[in-house]
Formats: structure tokens, sequence, C-alpha cells
């Protein structure tokens, strides 16, 4: 009976949930979601806080300005400090940090005292913190999982950031509306709990937990990330599409000005039309949780022609309900878009380069959709806010089309063939092997520095 025991195979996962046997990712999935539940009710209630404060979409869209700028100034320092020092103790201290502040403004809100500049100070703390702690998320969340149950892991990493996007939302409107601006702060603080109490519970090994492969010098290690994104043709193209995505696509500005000054609706109408947005996205999550995506190449293109033509349509709409649905359809397909791009570029990052790749990534992601928020400030005030939908749309859309020149991986079964390299094999759908890459990477560096020595 003992021995029958022993030799029972172990409960198998579907595929889409394997990253789930590691308890390390449990953790980590819980802990973000409560984190970017948190981020979700703080970020809509500032918004619609500083609309409502000043009536301005420029000192509205500047909001967003004061987050970007120090996220992408410190975006390399950071990656490079995440590939230096342990991983978990610095997002223990950024995590501390970020708590501390949304406390404050709550404080100040409790007590009316604050103002909508106190909020573009919160947002420069967040965005300092941020350059930090999601290199060091990615570079932590890299190592949680094997590589052969990574694509699960960032599947499932998206499930639980695109349900707190559609949940944090309806509960900031209704925090707003019913409890005033003190709430959604001190909601956000306390959801920071989650995270911190995910990595202190996380049993990591001592390599792991010590942090970091190799301790290369801060200012080889700042352009280490950029020259490996450079000479890697395919995630040149897919943070490409992440930065157009960013700065062109839909984003809380936009919809906060659209559910107020076209749609009319109030904060409760805001949370809906954002958490719509969030709905669509569990909807992508679920599918491609049931079903794999092989042919990245053509789904980055289709699924970014369709994503375009929604955020048209969203920008002519003046009905909330088909604005509620029009959202709820681009969210699907703005998930499906982005956890494809976000797949191929963590299969093809080495474990070595982990932290400074992520941080490059980061600045193009983050601070894209920052800037973009900054961006459509300044275009409503010059075009009004539908010709403003309209034209990121058409700035969408012509780089899909532009993109139609470049020979994207093109898949067949388990073949990728990349401009300018061979056709490899790779059972990590389909995408080239990242310790391929980096050989191909560090090969191509040492023959244009004449193998000098990093400082």
């Amino acid at each position: 009976m003992d021995a029958t025991k022993e030799t029972k195979p172990p409960r198998r996962f579907p595929a889409g949930f394997v990253a789930l046997r590691e308890r390390n990712y449990v953790l980590y999935v819980v802990g973000q979601f409560t984190s970017q539940l948190g981020s979700w009710i703080e970020v809509t209630a500032v918004s619609w806080i500083i609309y409502e404060m000043t009536n301005s979409p420029l000192l509205l869209g500047l909001n967003a300005l004061f987050r970007a700028v120090p996220m992408m100034a410190l975006a390399l320092f950071g990656g490079a400090i995440a590939d230096r020092v342990p991983r978990r103790l610095l997002l223990l201290c950024t995590e501390s940090t970020m708590l501390l502040a949304s406390v404050t403004m709550g404080v100040l809100a409790a007590t009316g005292q604050l103002q909508y500049w106190h909020l573009y100070l919160l947002n420069v703390v967040s965005g300092s913190l941020q350059a930090f702690s999601m290199p060091a998320r990615h570079a932590l969340f890299g190592g949680l999982v094997p590589r052969s149950s990574l694509q699960s892991a960032v599947t499932l990493n998206a499930v639980a950031v695109r349900s707190a996007g559609f949940i944090g939302p309806s509960i900031s409107g209704i925090a707003l509306a019913f409890a005033g601006y003190a709430l959604p702060f001190f909601l956000n603080a306390a959801s920071f709990l989650g995270m911190l109490l995910a990595l202190v519970a996380m049993r990591l090994p001592s390599a792991q937990a010590d942090a970091t492969i190799g301790r290369p010098g801060l200012r080889h290690g700042m352009t280490e990330g950029l020259g490996f994104v450079w000479d890697t043709p395919l995630l040149k193209i897919v943070l490409g599409f992440e930065i157009v995505s960013g700065l062109f696509g839909h984003n809380s500005t936009l919809i906060t000005i659209v559910a107020r000054d076209i749609l009319g609706a109030g904060p409760q109408g805001l949370g809906l039309l954002l958490s719509a947005t969030g709905a669509g996205a569990l909807l992508a999550m679920a599918l491609m949780l049931m079903f794999e995506i092989e042919r990245h190449g053509r789904v980055i293109l289709t699924v970014g022609a369709i994503y375009s033509v929604l955020w048209a349509a969203f920008g002519i709409s003046h009905w909330l309900w088909l604005s509620v649905f029009l959202l709820f359809v681009l969210g699907t397909t703005d998930s499906v878009w982005g956890v494809t791009r976000n797949t191929i570029a963590q299969l093809m990052v080495p474990d070595a380069l982990r932290g400074r790749v992520m941080s490059v990534v980061m600045l193009a992601t983050r601070g894209g959709s920052q800037l973009g928020r900054v961006q459509s400030g300044l275009l409503v005030d010059l075009v009004g806010a539908p010709a403003a939908v309209i034209v990121g749309a058409v700035v969408i859309g012509g780089a899909v089309v532009s993109a139609l020149r470049v020979r994207l991986p093109h898949l067949s079964g388990k073949t990728v063939t990349v401009v300018g390299d061979e056709s490899e094999k790779n059972p990590l759908n389909d995408v080239p092997a990242a310790t391929d890459t980096a050989y191909r990477y560090s090969r191509c560096r040492r023959s244009r520095a004449g193998d000098a020595d990093p400082t």
C-alpha cells in the first residue's frame, strides 16, 4: 500500500495553469493581485479628483507626466540595481515606501487639506519607486517557475493584473461617490500589505533570495539591457508596438474626459467604462488559458488592426452603453495583444540579463502609457476628445500597416523564422531560446567592443 502511494503520479494541471504548481509563484500572484487592485483604485480616484479640482484636461494630462518622467529617467538604473542587490529586499523597501505615500495622501484628503499638486508629488514618488520595483518584480518573477511553465506564468500574472483592472475602478467610483476623497488612498495603502506578506512568506533558494547573477558595473549594467534589445530584431518589433499602443491607445485620462464631457457620466459611469475594459481582458485571459497561441506574428498584426478599429469607434460613440460594449471588446483584444507581446519578451530574456532587459521593457510599456496620458491631455485641448481618440486609432493602425513590411515570426508547428537569423527549433511556443539569443548577443557585443572589459 505504501509503495503504491509513493509511485502515485502527481496531480496534473491543465496546460494554462501549470505555473500554479509552484508555491512561490502562487504567493507572488496573490500579492500582485492585491497590489494592483489598490493601484487601480488609486489611479482612478486621482484622475477624477484632479479633473474635478481643476476642470482642465491639460492639468489632468500633466498628472501622468509627473509619474512618467522619474520612471523613465531612473528605469535603466533601476534595472541595473535589480541585478545587483537582493530582489526581495528591494521590493520590500519600495512597496513599504509606496504604502506610506498613499497613507499620507489619505490623511491630507481626510483633513480637507488635499490639493491637486499633492497628487503630482504622489506620482513623482510612485514613478521613482516603480523604476526600481518593476524590474525587480520581473527579475524575481522569472525565477519562480521552470522555463517550461513560463508562458502559463505570464498569462496567469496577466489574469491577476487584469482582474484588478476589472474590479478596482468600480470600487474607486463607489468609494468616491459615498466616502469622499480619502478612502481610495487608504484602500491602496492596505493593498500593499498583500505583496509585502507574500514576499516575506516566499521560500527562495539562497542564490535567488540574495540575488543576483553576477554584479556588473552600474554603468555597464545600465546599457547592457538596451544593447540586448537593440541586437534582437524580434524584441525591437515587440517593444515598438508597446510604445505605440502606450502613447496612442486607451488610457484613463482620455476615458475620464470622454465619460464626463461626451457621455455625461459621473464617477459611477467612469468606473463602469474602465471596468468594462477589465472585464473584456478577463474574457481574453480565460480564452488564453484554454487555447495556446502558436502564430504569434499573425496574432500581433491581426489583433492590433482590430484594436485600432474599436478605439476609433469609441471615439465617435455618444451613448454610454455602446461605449461600455466597445471598451469591453477593446479590452479583450488589448489583452490578447499585450500578453502575446509579453510572452515573447519573457521567453527571449536570459536570466543573467533579466533585470536590465526588463527595465527596458518597463521603459517602453510604462513610460509610453504615462506619456500617452500627457499626449491625450494636450491633444484634447487642441482638437477635442473624440478627435483625439480617432487620431490615436489612426496612428496605431498605421503602425500595424507599417509592420506588414517587416517579417515578424511566421510560425508553423514549432519553428520560428526571424529576419537575419536561421530557423530554430524551440518548444517554448516557437520563440528563439533565451540562451541562444543571449549567446548571439554576447558574441556580437564582443566583436564590436574588441572584447573590452566592462567597467
